[in-house]
Order: C-alpha cells, then structure tokens, then sequence
C-alpha cells in the first residue's frame, strides 16, 4: 500500500526551487510587459439634469463605448445631441458621424452647441470619396468598412500627434449603412444576406471597440477616447422579437445602453401645444431604461427606470414639464406667433403610436 506523504521531506533538494536574491515580481512584469497600468478617474459627459434624475447616471462615461437604443422618434438623437453639445462644452472634440443626413443644426443650437467652437462633422459623400472611392473608384454609396477605416484614420492621426484632442466619436446611426458585399449585391440586383452587415461591423470594429477604446482609458495614455451611438432596432415578424441592428457586435461591446421607449410598441406620447385651436407637437414622453450598464464604478451595475420627456432644449422629467413651459413661453409665443400664449394652453398630449407610427390611443386635452 502506498504512503501518504502530507509534506516535502526536508532532504528533497530537488522539489525546493532556489529563490534567486533581490527577485521582484513587479521588476518582471515591467521586463514582459505586464505591468499593471491603472486607469485614469472615470469621467461622464453630461447628459441632461433630468435623463440623471431618470435613471441616476451622468449621462455617457469616457472610454467607453454607449448606445442609445429604441424605435425612431423616441428620444434616442437627443441624448446623443445634448453629448455632443456637453462634450465640445468639456474640451472634447466631437466627431459628429451623421450617417442619415438629418442632423438639426438648429436644434444642436438651441441646446447650446457653439458652431464657432471645435468639431468635425462626416457625413455619407466624405466617407465615399475618402474612403470608398480609394478602395474602389466604382463605388457609389458609403459603406460600413468606410465608417470603419475613417475612425482608424482619426485614431491615426491622434496617434502621430497631427490632432492634439481627445475625440468623441458621436454616430447617428448604426443601421444605416450596408456593407460592401451587400452594396455591390444590390447595383448588381443579385440575392444579399442579413448576415453580411453583421460580419462587416465585426470585422471593422471589435478590435477598435475591445481594446482600442477601452485601452485609452489607461493612465499611460495621452488621450481618452469615447463612442456614442444611436442604434436603430427593429422587429422580427416571424419570431414577434425585436432585433438591435449591426449584430452582436453592437450587441456584445457597449458598455452602456440606454432603451427609450416600448418594446413591442414605440411606446411614446406625443407632447402637444394648442393656441388658437392649432396644435403643435413639441415633444415626445418616453420610458426611458438602462438596458445593459458595465462601468467600472460605483455606478455600475446600477438599472433604474422611469419616464422622461424629450424636447427641443433637451430633456425634462414629468414633474419638470410646467417649468419648462415657463420658462421657454417666448420661444413658444414665437413658435406659435401669439403673444397672448400662456404657459397654461401649452398642454401634454396623449397620442400613443406604435413602432409603425401607427395611432393606438389619442387624447388630446384642450383649454377651454
């Protein structure tokens, strides 16, 4: 029967390494390049006073990369605009990626956005002629490995000290681009797959949204860089399921998300004001969720909900609404042209539509 033995003898020389004088474990690490490097105090770029009250975080963390999720219309582009407009606000420099051509100057304006301040704006014709054209002369539309090649090219330039800022790469919005495969499939009225816009913002982004962000979060890094996006969602007829576009990729990486809106349904109330027996939609009234929070922070972890109304200047909460109205009556009264508009005749309606902009419930009060 064998022995069990419960401890090195003390004459096993062989089993005992010799520790070497003078070894330093972190000395070693330096020497492969493992070294622990600390991140740098998490930073949040406002969103808006009242979307914080909602859901008890800042707004977009830097480093990260946070999608804002829901049907068109739900309030999704006005929180990535009051970013845009909070980040130029902080010293950062936006890079406004406007992939649908339907960025309101005017309204980023009433936000507070300063069009003499420091940004770029990239729309469909720059990422074709700097990027597709290059690749292919033939091209006609912009594609997602343009989108994907003009973030490097920045990140480049960053790198190589030709722009001294750190970015924060806005994108309204994911969803509305092809891929190339699928471009060409369509020009040449062949079948496309699903599949193929999923594989390019794979292949375009996980290392930049794996490593390449979060990794400029290091204390060890000039620049800390930040993404924000828009994200379109649809639905699945067959399954009854709603889907986030771009594919698991925009799935798996963001960090943070936000969710205006139902799932099913769009979910959202229409905010109308009523002068002289004309009615004007001002805004929208929204639930508004964090579907997915991975920050590292006491913030993490954290989901709240509520409800939330999204306007031209931003956003108010509910309780908010009458302020609001008080507050901004000369822009209304020049809305409407009645200088007899009172903060009381500008009214919340409930108009309710579905995720196909249909009406399911309408209700519209009016002052007598």
């Amino acid at each position: 029967m064998a022995k069990i033995v419960n401890e090195v003898p003390s004459n096993d020389k062989a089993r005992i390494p010799t520790p070497k004088k003078n070894f330093s474990l972190e000395n070693f690490k330096k020497k492969i390049g493992a070294e622990d490097v600390a991140d740098k105090p998490l930073i949040w770029i406002p969103i808006d006073s009242a979307m914080e009250s909602v859901t008890g975080l800042p707004g977009f963390p830097k480093g990260y990369i946070t999608t804002c999720c829901g049907f068109s219309n739900s309030g999704k582009s006005t929180a990535i605009c009051m970013g845009i407009v909070n980040a130029q606000k902080m010293g950062l420099l936006p890079i406004i990626i406007d992939l649908e051509n339907n960025l309101s100057k005017f309204r980023l304006s009433l936000m507070g956005f300063d069009w003499n301040g420091d940004y770029i704006i990239i729309d469909n014709e720059y990422l074709l002629t700097n990027f597709g054209k290059v690749a292919d002369k033939n091209r006609n539309y912009a594609s997602i490995e343009d989108l994907g090649n003009c973030i490097k090219f920045f990140l480049k330039e960053q790198e190589l000290g030709s722009i001294q800022y750190e970015f924060v790469f806005a994108i309204d919005s994911i969803g509305t681009l092809n891929c190339n495969k699928t471009i060409i499939a369509a020009e040449k009225n062949e079948a496309d797959s699903n599949f193929w816009n999923a594989g390019a913002y794979e292949k375009e982004f996980m290392y930049l949204f794996n490593d390449v962000i979060p990794n400029s979060r290091k204390a060890n890094k000039p620049y800390t860089n930040t993404v924000i996006a828009v994200q379109k969602i649809g639905r699945d007829a067959m399954n009854n399921a709603i889907t986030m576009k771009g594919g698991r990729m925009w799935e798996y990486t963001p960090r943070l998300q936000y969710y205006f809106g139902g799932i099913l349904t769009k979910g959202v109330k229409k905010i109308t004001a009523v002068s002289k027996k004309r009615e004007i939609s001002y805004g929208v009234s929204v639930k508004l969720n964090v579907l997915k929070n991975q920050i590292d922070g006491p913030l993490g972890g954290i989901s709240m909900e509520g409800t939330i109304i999204s306007v031209p200047h931003g956003f108010v909460t509910v309780e908010g609404v009458e302020e609001y109205k008080k507050k901004n009556i000369l822009y209304f009264r020049n809305l409407f042209g009645n200088d007899e508009l009172s903060a009381e005749d500008i009214i919340t309606g409930e108009r309710i539509e579905g995720s196909d902009g249909k009406i399911l419930h309408d209700f519209i009060e009016t002052s007598e």
